[in-house]
């Protein structure tokens, strides 16, 4: 299959005017297949029941991890014949930045109980298990799961702690007194002398967890960067270690230690920190933990200090003044992160934030609720390409402006144009047969019955016979 005719496939998979029938019928190409399970928005409920029962397991396998289908279409394969595949359901879709919704209780229950380890270990990895399924896990016969189970618990009761720390297998006892030492500094000293050499372990206890004094000076004067960088901000660290984090020689210790909780601005200000707008940092914890409590956020949402600001940005329950202010921040990493995290920034910061993005995620933008549609086609002179793709979105745009953005100099815009509905038909054509623009064009909703079906005969799909692919996963 050619470049050209994979394109106008995917194309098709993702069209809505593509019938469920032709869709079933890509299910028996395997490109085809995994194009419909991965480009298709909504997918009809008869698709995925013939996805389910295909005899390709990649093509089971694609609708075990499939973002588009709803949870219930996924668990159709939670009694799969490959463990793959019941191991890939469990563990949920990897799609970029986007939580997909549960699995259904039942189905977990189900998967908990599987014969094979690494589908019970999926289970149990996944933070999206219901707690009485985890209870399940944690007295699962397999260390491995029993380990993974608790590991993952975000409240696990004391009861449960306490029969792992006395579990017969020493990595699940180990797993165990990692988490609880956040509860338990007697625990901590036995912790770290286990993980001592493992920097990045040490890194995830040392941020929490609670500390005695002879802990505290073993973290805050060790080796490892990362290390001290970590303890800089847990909140249990003595205030003369925070003292000598504060000139540690290595800047990221130096900037951790300025978003601790609890410290005046003045301190602040005082430790010799930098972020340039260019730079990424990781949010400070105290912050995300408070981000469902906007009152506690507001000394993070008026600070002098651009990274709390940032980490205040995540929150998705600033209240109208607090987004009003980070609306109107001198940082754009403020701005942005504000738009991707919060429903309600007005349209026209949204707008602006977009059209200065230029990071992967900007295009999730757009589908932000107060994302500006009405009045868009201003922006198709603009001399900035992604601004003149943007007229697509604008419902009341003309055809005639449609139709020569769909001939602009840049191909992308082009592309996007060759999706519009509101295209003559003989100017869709002429773009389903240019190589820039063909994939736009077969996503066309008004795409003709007799081209899609062209499209399918040419790649092998319609005509000869197709016959079902077999394959291992």
């Amino acid at each position: 299959m050619s470049e050209l005719v994979r394109e106008r496939v995917r194309g098709v998979a993702g069209n809505p005017a593509t019938p469920p029938e032709l869709l079933m019928l890509m299910l028996d190409h395997r490109l085809a297949g995994q194009a419909v399970l991965i480009f298709r928005a909504d997918l009809p409920d008869e698709v995925c029941r013939a996805a389910a029962a295909h005899p390709d397991g990649h093509i089971r396998l694609a609708l075990a991890e499939s973002w588009h289908a709803t949870p219930e279409q996924r668990a159709l394969v939670v009694d799969d014949p490959h463990p793959t595949v019941r191991a890939t359901l469990a563990a949920g879709p990897d799609a970029y930045r986007v939580t997909p919704d549960p699995l259904p209780e039942p189905t977990y229950a189900r998967l908990a109980g599987d014969p094979v380890r690494r589908v019970r270990a999926a289970v149990a990895d996944s933070w999206q298990c219901p707690a009485g399924v985890r209870a399940r896990l944690v007295d699962d016969p397999d260390p491995m799961v029993r380990g993974a189970a608790y590991a993952r618990w975000v409240d696990p009761p004391e009861e449960v702690t306490d029969r792992l720390l006395a579990d017969p297998d020493p990595d699940v006892r180990r797993t165990v007194a990692r988490r609880a030492c956040r509860r338990r500094p007697e625990l901590l000293a036995e912790v770290l002398d286990a993980t001592w050499s493992d920097g990045w372990e040490l890194s995830a206890v040392a941020i929490d967890a609670g500390l005695d004094r002879a802990s505290a000076e073993r973290l805050a004067r060790h080796g490892d960067t990362g290390v001290r960088a970590a303890v800089a901000e847990n909140p249990h660290l003595p205030r003369d270690f925070v003292d000598e984090l504060a000139v540690d020689p290595e800047p990221k210790v130096r900037l951790r230690v300025s978003l601790r909780p609890g410290l005046t601005e003045a301190e602040r200000a005082a430790v010799d920190y930098r972020v340039r707008p260019t730079d990424r940092i990781d949010p400070a914890r105290w912050v995300l933990e408070r981000r469902d409590d906007p009152d506690a956020l507001d000394v993070a949402v008026r600070s002098a200090h651009i990274g709390l600001r940032r980490s205040a940005a995540y929150s998705p329950h600033l209240r109208p003044d607090q987004v009003a202010r980070l609306a109107a921040d001198e940082d754009f990493a403020v701005r942005l992160l504000l738009c991707e995290n919060h429903d309600g920034v007005p349209g026209e910061v949204l707008l602006a934030a977009y059209l200065e993005a230029r990071v992967i995620t900007a295009g999730m933008l757009l589908g932000r609720p107060n994302f500006p549609r009405v009045g868009l086609a201003r922006l198709a002179d603009s001399a900035d390409p992604r601004a003149r793709m943007l007229v697509r979105h604008d419902p009341e745009a003309p055809a005639d402006l449609i139709d020569r953005l769909s001939r602009d100099p840049d191909e992308h815009v082009r592309w996007s144009m060759a999706a519009d509905p509101r295209l003559h038909p003989d100017r869709l054509a002429e773009l389903l047969d240019d190589p820039a623009t063909t994939g736009g064009a077969a996503r066309n909703p008004n795409l003709p019955a007799d081209q899609i079906e062209r499209i399918l005969t040419e790649a092998g799909i319609l005509g000869a016979a197709a016959t079902a692919r077999t394959g291992e996963v």
